[in-house]
């Protein structure tokens, strides 16, 4: 509300910077037993207030192109594609109504997939593959080369008009970031 004029931020753009800003636990990615893992507000404040997101909307058959650049010495890139679906009708055999594809394509030119889970394996790793279930997406590039990388959305299936959508990035760097005591406070025995 303090960045825009009083107004409230979406509920699609919040669970996106928590999302992705979280500590993993668990399965390297998400999975089924931590979700994406452990909040970390101070992250998702920060994403925020460094303005790492993109907000649009987007139609059938519709591409829209974003480009960040990762500088030297990341260790992990998290990139996180979030929407508030359209309802589905009771009984639907799927329940995700508006289907947003993303991926993310390195300078050398290796295109990666959202990590997606296993439902017959519950204890495997999340994959990279093409994910038409869920309206969250993640791509997690571990140890990302330095450069541009092309970020593309695509509206792959959007019967219920145009469906409005929030990406946002993550750059993990190595380091430490000291918590407490962080002002004049002192650690008591």
């Amino acid at each position: 509300r303090q960045l825009h004029s009083g107004t409230n931020a979406k509920a699609a753009l919040i669970k996106a910077l928590m999302c992705n800003t979280a500590e993993d636990l668990g399965n390297a990615g998400p999975d089924y037993t931590f979700g994406f893992g452990m909040l970390n507000a101070r992250k998702a404040v920060e994403a925020m207030e460094a303005n790492r997101y993109f907000s649009n909307s987007s139609i059938t058959t519709q591409n829209d192109p974003y480009n960040i650049v990762v500088p030297a010495g990341v260790r992990r890139l998290k990139v996180l594609l979030a929407w508030s679906d359209h309802p589905a009708a009771a009984n639907a055999a799927l329940t995700l109504v508006n289907d947003l594809d993303l991926t993310v394509t390195e300078p050398s030119t290796l295109l990666h997939l959202p990590l997606i889970l296993n439902s017959l394996n519950v204890t495997a790793i999340a994959a990279e593959a093409a994910d038409h279930t869920n309206n969250i997406e993640q791509v997690i590039i571990d140890n990302p080369v330095a450069g541009t990388y092309n970020i593309n959305v695509n509206g792959f299936a959007v019967p219920q008009g145009s469906q409005t959508y929030f990406l946002t990035y993550q750059m993990d760097m190595n380091g430490i970031t000291v918590e407490y005591p962080y002002g004049g406070e002192t650690l008591v025995p």
